[in-house]
């Protein structure tokens, strides 16, 4: 009997060995599972995040590029176009609210002529079907000079008749002492057409205040006004104007131009400028003449040459398919002109900035006689 119980005993003991060693087991096992499970969620996570890191750099690349290109559109499209050809001046009429791209990046189109020239910047298109022959830093802030005037001419005859006579006063005399000058004296009368020949090809700093102020004084209906004020609301009206032909990277300080504090301008922006002074019969009637002989009304009888060489036959740099426009010249500015031609039936723009006096006739000879041989 008891030999039955130790062995009853002795199995008791076994078999609870055996159930505390599946119980072991079946906790080392139960400690393994978990720790795989974690590892597998913890792995689950890196790869979440990774995942994440991911789309928000998609999304921040995406936002990058989307503002880079926004703010500097290719051609077409400051380029600054509505239809698909290579140059798009903005139409006319353009509401002063449609505000056009601010920086065309006419840069990247290619030449369609070759050319080097000495000019730092320059512009040259047909007029007709608005299309960029050639460009060299076309969008570049520079300097207007005297070329401003063609500004100060449009928006003239935006509120003054051409037969309307204008008194020449002591504006005169807040031009620069080496200001290019028309030879008006106080107590002169003209017509506003005769002041801007006087403004336009001798290129008279004068004619450009006498213009300013009356003008001015009209716009405010106010002749009691100081010349400083009328010259103020007629510079706001300047660059409203240029708003409104679709220039959008230019300032202009004063009517002639001279250098300013805060003026500047591009060569693509003078390209809009001059189509709108071809488009103007007044305008392009006198900036196309070589000379002109005018009686004014207070009798006084002047001649004036134009600046412009390339209209002169006496000049090396004369061609008769040139038809205008105007030139300039200051220290920032260096020396300019802006002229047009009719080559084939079709006219050609083409803006010439920061060259020499004398190179700046050049470089628009060589870029006629590209266009005359394509």
């Amino acid at each position: 009997m008891l030999l039955y119980q130790e062995e009853r005993f002795f199995c008791f003991q076994k078999g609870a060995k055996r159930n505390v060693e599946r119980q072991n087991n079946t906790e080392n096992q139960y400690g393994r599972n978990r720790r795989k499970a974690k590892k597998r969620k913890l792995l689950f996570y890196r790869a979440a995040c990774v995942m994440l890191c991911l789309l928000i750099a998609s999304v921040i690349f995406e936002v990058v590029y989307f503002l880079r290109e926004s703010k500097d559109p290719a051609l077409p499209s400051k380029e600054n176009t509505k239809t698909s050809k290579d140059y798009s001046f903005l139409a006319d009429g353009q509401s002063e609210n449609e505000s056009p791209v601010s920086e065309p990046a006419i840069s990247n189109r290619a030449n369609t002529i070759d050319l080097n020239i000495i000019a730092a910047n320059a512009i040259v298109v047909n007029k007709d079907t608005d299309a960029l022959l050639y460009q060299k830093n076309g969008t570049d802030r520079i300097a207007p000079a005297s070329t401003a005037k063609m500004i100060t001419a449009l928006t003239v005859l935006e509120y003054c008749s051409p037969e309307e006579e204008m008194r020449v006063g002591a504006e005169i005399e807040m031009i620069h002492s080496d200001s290019s000058t028309a030879w008006l004296m106080k107590g002169d009368t003209l017509t506003v057409r005769q002041l801007l020949i006087a403004l336009m090809l001798p290129s008279g700093n004068d004619a450009a205040y006498t213009l300013a102020v009356n003008t001015g004084k009209t716009i405010a209906g106010d002749n009691s006004l100081s010349n400083q004020q009328a010259i103020k609301i007629f510079m706001d009206k300047v660059n409203k104007k240029a708003r409104e032909l679709g220039v959008t990277d230019s300032n202009f300080v004063v009517p002639d131009g001279y250098d300013a504090e805060g003026q500047y301008t591009t060569a693509y922006d003078l390209a809009i400028i001059a189509k709108a002074c071809l488009e103007n019969p007044i305008i392009s009637e006198i900036v196309a003449s070589n000379t002109s002989y005018e009686k004014w009304p207070n009798g006084r009888e002047v001649t004036y040459n134009n600046s412009n060489e390339l209209l002169d036959p006496n000049s090396p740099y004369y061609r008769p398919e040139v038809i205008g426009l105007k030139t300039g010249t200051s220290s920032l500015g260096g020396a300019c002109i802006v002229s047009a031609a009719m080559i084939d039936g079709e006219t050609y723009i083409c803006v010439v900035m920061g060259s020499t006096k004398e190179s700046r006739f050049q470089d628009s000879v060589d870029i006629l006689d590209k266009i005359k041989a394509r």
